[in-house]
């Protein structure tokens, strides 16, 4: 092993190592894939939430975000094993429901990496799915 320093080494060594919960921490200081809101589409929701609901007409909008979001085209993740990267399990393409399955997902990649019985079917869940062919239902058929 031959280890190496960049500029990066720098920002990491002088990273802190714990901050205060009420202030930025050092991982949204440093954020990677973070495009810019698109501003005219945000005013037309925002107008759209008015006509709807116009008791928001005198809320401000303090902040704007956009970001990326990792689907695949049925919706469901995927979860399982790598098969090229001997003892990987990657579990991903959530499509912002990462959050509401995120412990069963959990569950079911950590029995996977860990050779466990598995404690859902992974079968919907497998990445040939989209090769094997397997016909893409986007629904609740899954």
């Amino acid at each position: 092993m031959k280890p190496r320093f960049n500029a990066q080494s720098f920002v990491e060594w002088t990273s802190p190592r714990r901050w205060r919960l009420d202030r930025t921490s050092p991982f949204e200081r440093q954020r990677v894939l973070d495009p810019l809101p698109d501003r005219a589409l945000n005013r037309e929701a925002h107008e759209a939430m008015i006509r709807l609901y116009p008791q928001f007409s005198a809320v401000p909008i303090v902040q704007e975000w956009a970001g990326y979001i990792d689907v695949t085209p049925d919706i469901v993740p995927y979860i399982g094993l790598t098969g090229a990267v001997p003892g990987l399990t990657v579990a991903t393409g959530f499509s912002g429901h990462g959050f509401g399955i995120g412990p069963g997902a959990g569950r079911l990649a950590a029995d996977l990496a860990t050779g466990q019985t598995p404690s859902v079917d992974p079968m919907p869940f497998r990445l040939s799915r989209f090769e094997d062919g397997s016909p893409i239902v986007i629904g609740p058929e899954i």
